[in-house]
């Protein structure tokens, strides 16, 4: 089934399978030129807001509801990006691109004017591949992750949505969102990034790039948080939304495994082993649960 929408087209499948060959190399997605690039989320009603953004109730990690000034917002994402580059420095972690001119001019809170007073020029260019490392060490930041790899975003949206089995019924949904990298340049708003693998092994490991979520707002002023499926009104959407049921994200872990993409593939460290055994093991529970949520359902 497809619809459309506003700003993207989405199309729903029924099963784990149906949804794997939709995004199989011998799948065509568009008419026309087509680069995609592929993210997954565990729910389908979440939208595509990277994790600074996101309001307290969904990330309770920052308490976006308190930082309505545009200007106050961009000393924040500074202040993050300095601690962290702070805590590498005290157990040696070496910073892709890091230099003293980088710390005194592009991250330097007291040195950021320019930003403050126009928040629309953040982030510097320059400080994108520290944000991204710190985005794949759990630093909230504007980057939202996206991977070259369908079977990587397939993943990442079975994962995500098993570890959320308790909260499961009959309508839940998981996805898988396809960006089109060759129509992206037709919105000068929204670019992607693609951050060197030296970066992270993670994101070498994940095939990983980056959106960078614009800023908008003026100095002293409010600033909006939309999805970015919501920036694409005024030119052909670059996005399609792929969905199934999400009692299929079992199968589709499966699948994935299958074909050599699990959590020790995608974190390549004792982490990543450990996260896999997580897995597995929910795996079973979300089984459970919705063979007996089914049964009442039915009932």
């Amino acid at each position: 089934m497809s619809r459309k929408f506003g700003t993207y087209e989405e199309r729903h499948f029924q099963t784990a399978d149906e949804l794997w060959l939709a995004l199989s190399p011998t799948s065509d997605l568009a008419e026309g030129p087509a680069r995609f690039v592929y993210r997954g989320q565990g729910d389908a009603d979440w939208s595509l807001i990277p994790s600074i953004l996101r309001k307290s109730s969904e990330s309770p990690i920052i308490p976006l509801d308190a930082f309505d000034d545009a200007s106050e917002m961009v000393f924040l994402e500074l202040a993050i990006l300095q601690t962290f580059l702070a805590h590498c420095d005290t157990v040696g972690i070496t910073v892709f691109g890091d230099s003293r001119e980088f710390r005194d001019e592009v991250i330097n809170t007291q040195r950021a004017d320019a930003y403050y007073k126009m928040p629309s020029l953040w982030p510097n260019r320059l400080a994108l591949n520290l944000m991204a490392m710190a985005q794949h060490h759990g630093v909230p930041t504007r980057l939202l992750d996206w991977s070259v790899n369908p079977a990587v975003a397939m993943y990442f949206a079975a994962s995500g949505a098993v570890g959320r089995y308790s909260a499961w019924n009959e309508n839940s949904k998981l996805a898988v969102w396809a960006l089109n990298a060759e129509q992206l340049p037709l919105h000068p708003d929204v670019t992607l990034y693609n951050a060197p693998g030296s970066v992270s092994s993670h994101l070498a490991a994940q095939g990983g790039l980056f959106s960078v979520h614009p800023h908008s707002g003026q100095r002293a002023g409010r600033f909006l948080v939309q999805g970015l499926e919501n920036y694409f009104s005024d030119i052909p959407s670059p996005l399609i939304k792929l969905t199934i049921p999400v009692y299929e994200a079992v199968r589709l872990l499966l699948l994935c495994s299958k074909a050599g993409v699990n959590a020790a593939r995608v974190y390549p460290t004792p982490d990543g082993a450990g996260k896999a055994v997580i897995d597995d093991i929910k795996i079973g529970l979300a089984a459970d649960y919705w063979n007996t949520t089914a049964i009442l359902v039915r009932r």
